[in-house]
Parts: structure tokens; sequence; C-alpha cells
């Protein structure tokens, strides 16, 4: 479902989110915001030796990243590792007890609800930050237009779809050329979230001809690379030699970029939360605990920002 911005009142207001099918669990905002904003961390604390391993989603690999950096630097003698590999790969090792953190850029799904349950884990979600979906094209496709490229979800749908073939059928003035049409992997968080916006609500299903790549950096390229082509990243991907489709949800409705301010302001249609996912609530003291409340302290959201996501502590 779209974040708008009665979506996030909505949960702003809410303590719990409640237990949903299966073994999940949605972090209560309470319990999320103690820690390093409300007190120090104790001088004597067992966590100070500690070694947590981080894997997942390559949308929340930047942030992962950035604040194990900060929070080794502020504490040297703790050890944060760090990988990516995509949402599946997360809940997968999380699941089987190999990995600390899981980073998410979606909801579990409920074959990974089902392996979670039948392993006695509890999948908990600590949402740290949103981000939106940025459906990206190589800029030979733009360039008979005077503005942005401008389409609808399911004329985006379409497109990967392999309804329309060519540029010059999805919109007049486009390349009477061939659409390459590149995706992220399955299992992918972005993929995932992708399709249920762009795909599932028209009935659509991605194309076999399309291409697969494993990482939203690997995206990026293959969109920079390839012309007349097409793809999607996490908002904190979009630079370099690319240009931006601005989205609007149906006809008749404003089109928005992928921009920070639309997608905090929850206008633009393609936006999610990012979760950092644990296996219960972790304990009071932890190392796992700590690194979370540093997420999602004052300090750790300016890393969110910095790393071009949008903010979400302290709620209003």
């Amino acid at each position: 479902m779209r974040i708008t911005a009665r979506t996030l009142a909505l949960n702003a207001s809410m303590l719990i989110a409640g237990l949903l099918i299966g073994t999940l669990v949605l972090a209560p905002t309470l319990l999320a915001n103690q820690g390093t904003a409300q007190q120090p961390f104790p001088q004597d604390s067992a966590w100070r030796n500690q070694a947590i391993r981080v894997v997942g989603s390559t949308t929340v690999l930047p942030i992962a990243n950035a604040c194990a950096i900060k929070f080794m630097e502020l504490y040297n003698t703790t050890s944060i590792t760090v990988e990516g590999g995509g949402s599946g790969r997360g809940y997968s090792e999380l699941t089987d007890g190999l990995c600390d953190i899981a980073d998410a850029s979606r909801k579990p799904k409920q074959s990974e609800l089902d392996a979670a349950r039948q392993k006695g884990v509890t999948l908990v979600l600590h949402e740290i930050a949103i981000d939106g979906i940025a459906v990206i094209v190589n800029p030979s496709v733009t360039e008979g237009l005077n503005g942005p490229l401008n389409l609808t979800l399911e004329e985006i749908g379409k497109i990967f779809a392999g309804v329309y073939s060519k540029w010059s059928e999805v919109r007049e003035g486009l390349p009477d050329k061939e659409i390459t049409v590149f995706v992220r992997e399955h299992g992918s968080g972005t993929r995932a979230t992708f399709e249920e916006f762009c795909m599932e609500p028209f009935g659509f299903e991605v194309k076999t001809e399309a291409a697969e790549v494993p990482s939203n950096p690997a995206m990026r390229l293959s969109i920079e690379q390839t012309p007349y082509s097409i793809g999607y990243v996490g908002l904190g991907f979009v630079s370099g030699n690319i240009e931006v489709v601005h989205v609007a949800e149906e006809n008749g409705q404003p089109f928005c970029a992928p921009i920070h301010e639309n997608v905090k302001e929850g206008i633009y249609p393609l936006s999610r939360y990012l979760y950092m996912v644990t296996n219960g609530v972790p304990e009071s003291g932890s190392l796992t605990d700590r690194f979370i409340d540093f997420v999602k302290s004052p300090e750790g959201q300016k890393l969110v920002e910095q790393c071009g996501y949008v903010a979400i502590y302290p709620k209003e």
C-alpha cells in the first residue's frame, strides 16, 4: 500500500501495529526510541565488546554501512559487519541464525513467515527510514522531449509486461526503438515493492525477456550503459547519467518526481518503509539493541538523510 501523509500519521499514533499472519511484529515506537536519544550508554556494559552481523537489502545497505562506521568510531571496541545480498537473503539468514539483523526494504513474504515460524523465530520489524523507488531510463529515451517523461503506474506496468515493445507506442515523441527492460532479481525487496505498485494491481507480470540485475548499483550501471532502457532503483541511488520518470498514480493526477520532498510529504506514488529486522525484541543493553537505537537516534537519522533517504524519527 502506498505511503501517504495520512498513513504516516496513523503509524505515528500507534505504539504497536500488532501481530500479522505468522510470526511478524512491528516494533513499538516507544520501545524503538529508548536508548541513545534518551539515556547514555553505560560505560561498563558488555555490549562494548560484542560483535554483530547485519545482512540484507542493498537499498538499506548504505544506511546500515554509514551507521555502522559511525557507531564503531564512537565505540571502537565493538564490531559490526554489514553485507548486502537482498531482502530475501536477510530474512533467510536471520531465520537460520546466521546474522543478528536483517536489512529489508519490504515486509516478509508468507513463505518467509512460515520458515521463521517453523524454526521458532519471531520477525520483529523496526522502521528506520522511508524510501522512494525511482523509475529510471537511459537519456536516449527522452532526447525528443521538452520535459521529463511522465508515466502512470499502469503505463509503467505495461512497459515491464511487454504490452509496449517500442517507446513510440508509449508516448508520441519518444523514439521508435525497442524497449530494453531491466528488473531486480527474485527476492529483492525493491522488485517486490515495484511489482506491488506497478504490476499486481493491473494483473501484469514481468516479461520473460527482461534482464535481471543483482543490486541497485548494478541496475543504475545497466541503465547508463544501455540505450533505450528502463529500470528502477531506490531513491538513494539516483545519480549518474540517467533520467528519472515522473510518476502519477493514475490519469488525471499530478506527475511527481522521485525526490526527497515528495516522498516525505507522501505524494510520490512509489514509496515504502525500510526496516531492520531482528529475531524477537533485542535483549536490552545488547549491541543489537544499541545499534538499532543508534540508527533511530538524531545522529543516525541524520545519516539516513545524508544517504538520500527520508528520516522518520522523532515521529511527530
